[in-house]
């Protein structure tokens, strides 16, 4: 709900262009500059009680947004939610690697992925419903109540049973910049999955303002119709949760894992790029729809590796890695809008630019077999 309903409350108080695009970018900033801190806090605490209180700090400033009325201080706002967001997406990944059954990756990964996409379902239009029916004096609060029972839930629901401690050797050593390094020396695999998510994750951080101005601008639509757009994807996941559940009997070695996550990831990324001349919203939504659905195998395949190839404490120091970067790449993404809100590009150029960045860095992966060589 807040990923549609912070543009529709950026775009009512002070318009869809400058503004719309600093507030998406300044959400995503701080877990660039800040990750390493928020790794450690991760590695020191285990990862439940931070995210606990990243969701409370959520909450807070929530409530706070209902009532900023200046742009300065509503940006400031989105700045702590996004050094919130800062400890709260690492730690979700390492709960989710540590409640993950053994041997059953791809499908656990796959139940993740479906709720998450369940929640983009119907978090979108509700969040523009409760927007067009009643006031942010009342809808951030209600949003800021979800947080609260989220972080609730999540401290009173988890036994602490388990600790994300690193391994002796990797906790002897100088820095999380060595240990990184170390682990992507010794699992070369990991470039075919980071350089293609790292294209995608420009063409994701651009998608969010292109679908409101493809809405808006080229459609002439209300900002209402701009959540179903958000949900379409969601949709089309949700479906891909199940081709992904029918997969998982199937890709059982990492060779075939890493081939399924390249082609999904080739397949979500052009019929992405052909919204480039969508001619409708309807068509626009089924093409987001159809994009979803290899996206989904795509993201189990991602996770389902990780988890085989690394432990535990090697995924907290990947993610320490890989999470600033492609928080950096989705700010490209985002900034990118730029070239269309002040008139350098057409909206279709701007989008072939954009969608083409996931398409490009796979296409020389397809080629690779790093696993064959028993990397």
């Amino acid at each position: 709900m807040l990923v549609a309903a912070l543009p529709l409350l950026v775009a009512q108080r002070f318009g869809a262009g400058t503004e719309l695009v600093d507030s998406l970018a300044l959400r995503l900033a701080p877990r660039i500059l800040f990750a390493p801190v928020a790794a450690g806090l991760i590695r020191r605490f285990g990862p439940r009680f931070p995210v606990c209180a990243g969701l409370i700090v959520t909450a807070l400033c929530l409530i706070a947004l209902a009532v900023v009325e200046h742009a300065g201080a509503l940006q400031i706002v989105v700045l702590a939610i996004g050094l919130a967001d800062t400890i709260v997406v690492p730690g979700l990944l390492a709960l989710r690697a540590a409640t993950t059954p053994v041997g059953r990756n791809m499908e656990a990964n796959t139940t993740f992925q479906t709720i998450d996409r369940l929640a983009k379902i119907l978090g979108p239009p509700a969040a523009g419903l409760m927007l067009t029916i009643t006031s942010p004096a009342l809808a951030f609060p209600a949003l800021a109540g979800g947080h609260l029972v989220a972080a609730i839930a999540l401290c009173r629901g988890i036994v602490a049973s388990w600790q994300m401690s690193l391994e002796p050797e990797l906790a002897a050593r100088s820095g999380l910049l060595r240990e990184a390094t170390a682990t992507m020396r010794e699992n070369p695999m990991l470039w075919a999955l980071v350089l293609p998510a790292l294209g995608y994750m420009i063409s994701l951080g651009a998608l969010q303002p292109f679908l409101f101005w493809l809405n808006h601008d080229q459609f002439g639509l209300g900002p209402a119709m701009w959540t179903v757009l958000l949900a379409a994807q969601g949709t089309g996941a949700v479906i891909g949760a199940l081709v992904s559940n029918r997969l998982a009997k199937t890709l059982v070695d990492a060779q075939s894992l890493l081939t399924a996550y390249l082609v999904a990831s080739l397949l979500e990324g052009v019929t992405t790029l052909a919204l480039v001349v969508a001619p409708n919203h309807a068509l626009a939504t089924a093409m987001l729809i159809i994009g979803g659905i290899p996206e989904m195998v795509a993201f189990a395949a991602y996770f389902t590796l990780i988890q085989q190839r690394l432990s535990l404490a090697r995924q907290a120091v990947f993610y320490a890695l890989s999470l600033p970067l492609m928080d950096l790449f989705m700010v490209v993404g985002v900034l990118a809008g730029t070239l269309y809100s002040d008139g350098w590009m057409t909206l279709r150029q701007f989008w072939f630019i954009a969608g083409a960045s996931a398409i490009l860095p796979v296409l020389p992966f397809l080629a690779w077999r790093p696993l064959s060589r028993g990397t």
